[in-house]
Formats: structure tokens, sequence, C-alpha cells
């Protein structure tokens, strides 16, 4: 079986994987949503949903600096990987030491919907990544047809001391786009734009979210009088299985 990651390199495995690590919370989840779940012998200390996974499978770290040796003593035939999240040189260790690594790149909707379908063709649950990349796409159009934002040009912040936004090319303001907000700023990756760049650019309306940065209902008053909501992270940040629930978290909260 050979497949192809998002950085263009071939995959080759003897057959479908049976011990998978999983160095991406939102995959490891997806991983337990396909039926792959007994499969799973190694993630890390973020991969908190579902909880119980954590307890009973090895933790090798966080999803930078992974512990590398912990990694290779599960013997692993296939680790997870994301470009953004992991070190580029760990997952370069892995493969030096022979341990095949799928290294995804999410960062437009289409490719998160295509990537359910591509995940469940590698580990051998094709036919429930196919239903499942089917039954979102038909949950987001739906969803987004009946949805209207309380103000249209936003910004999403993603870390505060100091402010740090989504970006242009993050997936985070494609599903921006998607749900019909106009996400600010235009600039790459995650820039630091103060909150007067904010007030500046003409932005309506400002969202913090649960993560990366906990934001709390304290921060709400730090955002020089826009109106500012909190969010679920996840529901914005998370590809896999967890846009399963996207549609009816914008269906049911009150922006």
């Amino acid at each position: 079986m050979v497949a192809v990651d998002d950085r263009g390199i071939p995959l080759a495995l003897d057959g479908v994987p049976q011990r998978i690590v999983s160095l991406v919370p939102s995959l490891t989840e997806t991983l337990v949503d396909l039926g792959a779940e007994e499969r799973i012998v190694g993630l890390t200390k973020f991969c908190v949903r579902p909880d119980h996974l954590r307890r009973e499978r090895t933790r090798v770290g966080g999803t930078k600096g992974v512990n590398l040796a912990a990694i290779m003593d599960l013997r692993p035939d296939l680790v997870l990987a994301n470009l953004e999240e992991n070190d580029a040189q760990d997952v370069m260790a892995l493969e030096i030491a022979g341990i095949p690594c799928w290294v995804c790149d999410v960062r437009s909707v289409e490719r998160a919907f295509a990537l359910l379908a591509d995940l469940g063709h590698l580990v051998g649950c094709g036919p429930e990544g196919e239903k499942m990349a089917q039954d979102v796409r038909e949950q987001w159009t739906q969803g987004r047809a009946l949805f209207s934002p309380p103000f249209k040009k936003v910004a999403y912040a993603v870390w505060r001391s100091p402010w740090m936004w989504a970006g242009s090319d993050a997936y985070i303001q494609d599903v921006l786009r998607w749900w019909g907000w106009s996400p600010w700023p235009d600039l790459p990756r995650y820039p630091e734009c103060s909150m007067e760049d904010v007030v500046s650019s003409g932005v309506e309306g400002v969202l913090l979210p649960s993560e990366p940065f906990p934001f709390k209902e304290s921060h709400l008053e730090e955002c020089a009088g826009l109106p500012a909501q909190l969010v679920d992270g996840e529901m914005f940040s998370w590809y896999g299985s967890r846009m399963m629930q996207v549609a009816f978290y914008f269906a049911s909260t009150d922006f």
C-alpha cells in the first residue's frame, strides 16, 4: 500500500497499520471515530479526546519535542503528524529510524473534508472515512445556508500578551470564510498585531477562543470596546471528526 502525505512524500506500508502513534490531537479523536481505537498505541499529552485514551495508552510527550525513544519503544508501523503542530526534526528522526510517518497540512476546509477520507483509507477504514467526509460536507453546507454571523469583518485571537491572530493561510480563517465571516488580518501564519491595529483596520468584532490561549470572561473588556465573543476553539481549529459537531455548534450558539 502506498499513500502520499501533504508533503508530497509517498509512504509505503506493508499492510493495514496495527500499531499507530498519533501526534495530532484531532487525528487521535478521528481514529477512534473511524473505528481504529484498538490500534492506537501512543499519543501526546494534548490528545484529550476521548478522555479515557490518555489513561490507557502511552503518552509520548507534547506535540513539540516528543519523546523519540518512547515512540521507538512502541514499535509503531505508522506515526501521524502535522506539518505545523509537530517538529520537522522529530519526524525526520523517526523516518531515519525506519518508522513510516504520514504528515498532514490542513490549511483549508476542502482539505479537511478530503483528509477524513484519506485517513480512513490509510488506516484500513476506507468506507467509514468516505462516509464521514460526505456527512461532514453535507452538514457544513446545510448549516452555513442557515447561519448569519452577527458581524462581518472579524478578528480571531490565538494568543494574548502579545496579541496574535489567525492569519490568512491558517485553517481557522478558511473556517471563518466558510461560515460567512470576512476574517482579518490579510497576513500569513499567526501575526502579532496590537488591539489598536485591530480597531484601526475596521474589524467589527473579535472572537476569543478557548484554545490555544484559554480566553476567559475577563478578557472581553480588553477588546477596545469592540463586540467580543468567547467561543469553543475546537469548533474553529480542529479538523477531523470534531467537524461533525460544528454545524450544531453554530446553530445552537448565541453569537
